[in-house]
């Protein structure tokens, strides 16, 4: 399955900064917002905030980019 994903940068503008609970919009709970991880070219790994998502069971729901609400 592909899954595409698009906003631009004047629609990220315009939304709510992402705090540290998302409402899940699976179950209508609220979840603690994780974020992905930049893997350097020399394979290091460091914290990133390009891309925020939850966990609901066992599934991840992207709920953030750039620190905003998507």
């Amino acid at each position: 399955m592909d899954i595409i994903f698009s906003i631009g940068n004047d629609e990220l503008e315009n939304k709510q900064p992402l705090g540290d609970m998302a409402r899940c919009k699976v179950c209508g709970k609220m979840h603690k917002v994780r974020y992905g991880k930049e893997v350097l070219e020399d394979g290091t790994k460091v914290p990133s905030k390009l891309l925020a998502f939850i966990s609901c069971g066992d599934r991840d729901f992207l709920v953030g980019v750039n620190g905003k609400e998507v």
